[in-house]
């Protein structure tokens, strides 16, 4: 695969990338990739382009999935209710990247809201945006076992959480996280 770049500001492509990282990578090229990033030398600390600098706690679950999930390293900012709620998360399944999601670790106003992840998709929609907001774009199916929403195929299949509860119970709830799948 050709190198990429990951960037907090890159657009979000449904069901291509997200970050810039694109879904499909190997293990070894995402590693790879990563490895420009660091800034220090236990290769724990990240900084990606116009971002802040993130913490990175890798984790292996069973039948062949690991992944790599990023904290804000300077969490002091972190709402005590928003603790705990990572920036970047990147699932692996059998050696490739198959999910890349963002989070809004902040509420509306916070400090911590200009470190939360700027990308958006092309209908200039993102985290802390209305998530009816994507209505004019795509349908949006609500899974009420995972409590997230799913846009329609001509869209491109991402996963978009809310508060929980379909958009007729809280029409006005804001978008918390992104996974491109």
């Amino acid at each position: 695969m050709n190198s990429f770049f990951i960037s907090w500001v890159a657009t979000i492509f449904p069901g291509v990338s997200l970050a810039g990282i694109p879904l499909g990578l190997t293990e070894a090229e995402l590693e790879s990739g990563l490895a420009t990033y660091t800034v220090d030398d236990n290769k724990t600390l990240y900084r990606f382009e116009e971002g802040p600098v993130l913490k990175l706690t890798k984790y292996a679950g069973g039948a062949g999935e690991s992944g790599y999930v990023f904290d804000l390293y300077e969490d002091s900012v972190i709402n005590l209710n928003k603790v705990g709620v990572p920036a970047l998360s990147i699932q692996i399944e059998c050696d490739k990247v198959c999910a890349i999601k963002v989070y809004d670790f902040s509420f509306p106003g916070e400090a911590a809201s200009a470190f939360v992840y700027k990308g958006e998709l092309s209908s200039n929609i993102g985290l802390g945006s209305i998530l009816a907001g994507l209505t004019p774009f795509t349908s949006l199916e609500f899974d009420r076992a995972e409590a997230w929403f799913v846009t329609d195929e001509h869209f491109g299949f991402i996963e978009i959480s809310g508060w929980g509860v379909p958009l007729e119970e809280e029409p006005r709830q804001l978008i918390t996280a992104i996974c491109v799948i």
